[in-house]
């Protein structure tokens, strides 16, 4: 079928028909439905990659994924199809696959330059993508990783000082701040930390949101109590263990993540003790564990789904060429309450 037969069945021009497959103008109600019923009977199918060609446009998203196997990674996918699918564009999925060769030494990745500008340059030049959303695995600073291109650049889940690129970030620090302003609410006063890695970004902001909390509480922090875990069960289980040793101890624990939280918990459980009613216990990414830990961890909830419908209503902003008033965009978190904190 073609665009003339579709307008010789309606009884309009094919320019009309055109408008109304495009958008491109206004087309009154009568004849537009007339063109609406045409291409349904005929089973018309607009060639695409003409009309790419000829408005330098695929209505195409490019996004780059550090690791799809990043527990963030998914809801943020899914933000940003679900954002471009009800915005009549599309998404075209790269997975560099970093997790293997990186494992969670991400600021190493530098070494990966070369390779995460060869696939955005695929995308842009053979995929011709209208924009590149570029999602990371760990959230931190990624300046000078990302060569300049001439499209819309939008980071998700971490930040950039680039000229040029916009990011859609976290509240890691304030919701941090926010546990512990939690835990000083249900009267607990010796609070421990089980960091990640202290060199790590997630793990010096969510400190600094911590050390903010205890300042504006008017007590100091217990540098005995801070315990430098690696994300992993196994360093939650140890750093508790040691946190149990001293006197006194802690009547709360924040682990900067459920899987060193849940370790910790086992720790409790090892040694008599129990949760809440001997420590009281929150964590940090709100994954799977968290609600099938008995009991079940309260715990931070990144809200990842609009991480990445922000990204995508950025990217689709900058190609219609609207003004980005906010090019970085912090995306509230939320504490979820469940059953491992009472009041001290």
């Amino acid at each position: 079928m073609t665009i003339k037969e579709v307008a010789k069945l309606a009884g309009v021009s094919t320019a009309t028909v055109s408008y109304v497959i495009n958008g491109t103008q206004n087309v009154k109600e009568d004849k537009r439905q007339r063109v609406l019923d045409a291409i349904k009977q005929l089973g018309y199918q607009p060639n695409r990659i003409a009309k790419s060609l000829r408005l330098k446009s695929t209505n195409t998203i490019g996004v780059l994924v550090e690791d799809i196997m990043g527990f963030s990674v998914p809801e943020i996918i899914n933000g940003i199809s679900e954002y471009t699918e009800k915005n009549g564009y599309q998404i075209l999925l790269n997975d560099l696959r970093m997790l293997e060769s990186l494992s969670n030494q991400y600021e190493q990745i530098v070494q990966q330059k070369d390779k995460i500008n060869e696939a955005i340059s695929l995308l842009l030049h053979g995929a011709r993508v209208d924009a590149i959303i570029y999602i990371s695995t760990f959230d931190r600073e990624i300046t000078g990783i990302i060569n300049e291109i001439h499209k819309p650049l939008v980071i998700a889940y971490s930040t950039t000082a680039d000229p040029g690129a916009c990011y859609v970030a976290y509240d890691s620090e304030d919701i941090s701040a926010e546990v512990i302003r939690y835990f000083l609410q249900q009267s607990h006063r010796h609070i421990a930390i089980i960091t990640g890695p202290p060199h790590t970004f997630p793990s010096q902001m969510r400190m600094r949101g911590i050390q903010k909390a205890f300042h504006e509480a008017g007590i100091t922090l217990n540098n005995s109590f801070v315990k430098n875990g690696d994300w992993e069960y196994d360093s939650g289980y140890l750093c508790m263990k040691e946190l149990l040793g001293e006197e006194p101890g802690p009547t709360a624990l924040f682990a900067m993540n459920d899987l060193m939280a849940a370790g910790a918990m086992d720790a409790i459980h090892d040694v008599g003790l129990k949760v809440p009613e001997d420590i009281s216990v929150i964590g940090f990414d709100n994954r799977e564990i968290a609600s099938y830990l008995r009991p079940r961890l309260t715990t931070v909830e990144i809200n990842l789904k609009e991480i990445g419908r922000t990204a995508a209503e950025m990217a689709l902003n900058q190609i219609k060429g609207k003004q980005i008033d906010k090019p970085n965009i912090i995306v509230p978190s939320k504490l979820i309450l469940r059953e491992t904190v009472s009041r001290f």
